[in-house]
């Protein structure tokens, strides 16, 4: 995100001071290597120019915010041009916040200077600073150069609050070497001999640990590096900020999402445990037509030499189901295909083709229960299991397939050992294998089934996924559409027992 820092307000005339309240110091050492936001970069003597009126040049107690807004605490009285670099005297004003600068620079709380540069020219490598305009400059506790630093402060009273009887006992600049009070736009004049300022000598600055010095000559940068680069010269960003200013999270909490973790576990999917259990079909057609024996051929005794052969009288019936619809549909905002976010589609049509995973179970443990010849009861579950199994046997020759029970009456089965239960099921000809637990049974039910006893048919696909594109509003319609019919073969192949326990 690009940082506006040179955005200046037309200024009012401000009247001089009675009082003697200065701040003084080097603003910007030339030659040294200074940490800002477009990185490490040194300042070329005389590249940086000063509106001719020094007072639209403010100092601020910390650098200023994004938005432009901040602190003034004082202007630009003088500005020298040193071979040390640009030495700057303000004139701070009067209440409790120019009492508090005053006070922050003489204890060395805040006694570092931070300019903040607009129109900022770099060299070719991105290491100097060629040209550039000062707009403000920001009492900080670190500078981003290190030898940026206040000299002198003097100040006649600090106020009531804040009194100031300490002076800093470094020189203070007598003179100016040269005024800097120019248009932005006219380069400085030539000077034959260094301009007489009484400048602190301070040590070469050292690059902090972890960084290295400038270098005059080309160097390797790196991926961010050009991209930083790359985004400021397509935003026109020409600011230049060299300070070491807080920036907290909390502060800034759109600037990085939170942790994302995506869509929440909310359970396994549901799977079908009782479709499985009924004999499968395709739906090839809307309508499913077939038919069954109502009297069945027979035979009988037959005496021979020339008797009449028995016979009986065989009738049929057709029967015909026609298949039933599920199906769901949402108008969703476009922008989920348009910003191409696929775990909210594929999230959307998963939980979808869940729900017709659940209902078409329901309904196949409905139409299963329903059609169920009911055989009798039983004082327990093995003894109910035992007694539809009898049904099925003796009814329609057929051994049993699966036995649909409630969770809670599976839960019986606990009460059993080990050497119990497979010799008492073995004897039933039942795998135990082939008891299923599901919710749609009614606790005290048990459904003792033969497979070929009934058909599930399903249209091939289903469910089916659906999108259309709703112009009018905006969006786009999600569906899914699926397709079933349910044929009973035979109701003497599922037997329905009632448990009714002993008293």
């Amino acid at each position: 995100m690009t940082e506006i820092l040179c955005t200046v307000a037309g200024v009012a005339d401000v009247s001089a001071d009675a009082q003697r309240r200065i701040i003084t110091g080097l603003a910007l050492p030339y030659g040294v290597t200074g940490r800002t936001n477009r990185g490490a970069v040194t300042v070329e003597p005389g590249a940086i120019a000063i509106p001719s009126d020094l007072k639209r040049v403010k100092l601020y107690r910390d650098h200023r915010r994004p938005d432009g807004t901040g602190t003034p605490v004082g202007y630009v009285a003088t500005a020298s041009d040193t071979p040390a670099g640009l030495a700057l005297t303000f004139k701070v004003g009067s209440g409790a916040d120019g009492d508090l600068a005053l006070t922050d620079a003489s204890e060395g709380i805040r006694d570092g200077l931070s300019v903040e540069l607009s129109g900022v020219r770099l060299s070719p490598d991105g290491t100097r600073v060629l040209a550039a305009t000062l707009d403000a400059v920001a009492l900080v506790a670190i500078p981003a150069f290190a030898d940026a630093r206040v000299h002198t402060v003097q100040a006649a009273s600090g106020g009531p609050d804040h009194p100031i009887t300490q002076e800093d006992t470094m020189p203070e600049i007598t003179e100016p070497a040269a005024d800097l009070t120019a248009s932005a736009t006219t380069p400085p004049p030539e000077q034959t001999e260094p301009p007489a300022v009484q400048v602190p000598s301070v040590a070469p600055a050292a690059a902090p640990f972890g960084l290295h010095a400038a270098r005059t000559e080309p160097r390797p940068m790196t991926w961010a590096q050009v991209r930083e680069t790359l985004h400021a010269a397509r935003q026109g960003d020409t600011t230049l900020h060299a300070a070491l200013a807080d920036i907290t999270r909390s502060a800034n909490p759109w600037v990085s999402p939170d942790g994302w973790v995506g869509e929440l576990w909310s359970g396994v999917a549901y799977e079908r445990v009782v479709v499985p259990l009924l004999n499968p079909g395709t739906l090839t057609h809307w309508k499913v037509t077939g038919w069954r024996w109502v009297i069945k051929p027979q035979v009988d005794d037959y005496a021979g030499d020339k008797t009449e052969v028995p016979t009986n009288a065989p009738t049929t019936e057709t029967v015909s189901v026609e298949a039933k619809r599920l199906a769901g549909a949402h108008d969703l905002d476009r922008k989920f295909w348009d910003f191409n976010d696929q775990e909210f589609i594929a999230s959307y049509f998963a939980a979808m083709a869940e729900s017709y995973a659940y209902e078409s179970d329901q309904r196949a443990a409905a139409f299963t229960i329903a059609s169920a010849t009911a055989a009798g009861s039983a004082p327990t579950l093995l003894k109910a299991v035992a007694k539809g199994r009898t049904y099925l046997k003796t009814n329609a020759r057929a051994r049993a397939s699966y036995v649909l029970v409630n969770p809670t009456d599976m839960e019986a089965l606990l009460d059993l050992t080990n050497d119990d239960v497979p010799a008492y099921l073995e004897l039933l000809g039942i795998d135990p294998r082939n008891f299923v637990d599901s919710e749609f049974v009614p606790a005290g039910t048990v459904v003792v089934g033969a497979r070929p006893a009934a058909t599930f048919y399903e249209l091939a696909g289903s469910p089916i996924r659906v999108e259309a594109v709703e112009l009018a509003k905006g969006g786009r319609d999600g569906a899914l559409f699926g397709y079933y019919a349910t044929l009973l073969h035979n109701a003497k192949g599922i037997a329905k027992v009632t448990v009714t326990p002993a008293p």
